[in-house]
């Protein structure tokens, strides 16, 4: 379904988060990133899933960034109808991570096809992996890149390639990390596509590249249409960061 990435950066509350979305072919295409006002009235920022209306990525105003995955165990479940595309839109509007995690006990995860959820502050991020306790989701420090990859061919295929590549592009020599983040998303096997970071295989491929360059004072979404190693016309939408109220 996806590779994403977050990278820390050595500005104060500056970070970037990279995501790389694979789908079947004849899936209908997303629309470019828009506003939306989410509950409480905080702005984000997501491109656009015209089969759900949700989206698999957002940014709020608050600088707090979701994005959602799915979660290929070797046996997947068969019987659950709900749509995964309400998942980010339902927490978009939450002010800090803290109220996003706790927000999360709310969706209806086990009417869902399993996935995980990444949430990111800048300086923390959680994971949520849906056949697993929302009530105790734990919030890590972010103080040095993280990836996050799955696949229909099946999660355990694909971690561990990705995984060792990243693990090498991300070295602590390879530093500043930002600029590897492009290119590791681009990044593809000639021997191995249906593998890659940048993928394609007969019923599937990377077919967007989005990025969230998050700042003390301003937000950017770049949205790339189609794999990142490929020319498209990218779309680029901006909000203003705004404080968090205690």
């Amino acid at each position: 379904m996806c590779t994403v990435t977050i990278v820390p950066t050595p500005r104060p509350g500056q970070w970037r988060m990279a995501c790389s979305r694979d789908e079947r072919h004849g899936r209908a295409p997303a629309r470019p990133p828009e506003p939306r006002i989410g509950p409480g009235g905080r702005a984000y920022l997501m491109p656009v899933d015209p089969v759900s209306d949700g989206t698999w990525v957002a940014v709020n105003d608050a600088g707090l960034a979701l994005t959602l995955l799915n979660y290929n165990p070797k046996q997947p479940p068969t019987d659950r109808t709900v749509s995964r595309g309400g998942v980010v839109t339902a927490l978009a509007g939450c002010a800090t991570l803290e109220d996003a995690v706790a927000a999360c006990a709310a969706i209806p995860a086990g009417d869902m096809m399993p996935f995980r959820l990444v949430l990111c502050d800048g300086q923390r991020f959680a994971v949520w992996r849906s056949d697993e306790p929302a009530e105790s989701i734990p919030i890590q420090p972010l103080d040095r890149p993280v990836m996050f990859t799955s696949s229909g061919l099946g999660d355990h295929l694909v971690e561990p390639p990705r995984r060792e590549l990243f693990d090498g592009w991300f070295s602590e020599e390879s530093e500043p990390w930002v600029q590897q983040q492009d290119a590791f998303h681009a990044h593809r096997w000639d021997d191995r596509p249906h593998l890659s970071v940048a993928m394609s295989r007969e019923d599937a491929r990377t077919v967007s590249y989005t990025t969230l360059d998050i700042g003390p004072d301003a937000i950017t979404m770049r949205y790339h249409p189609d794999r990142p190693d490929l020319p498209a016309h990218p779309s680029v939408a901006t909000l203003e960061r705004t404080a968090v109220t205690p």
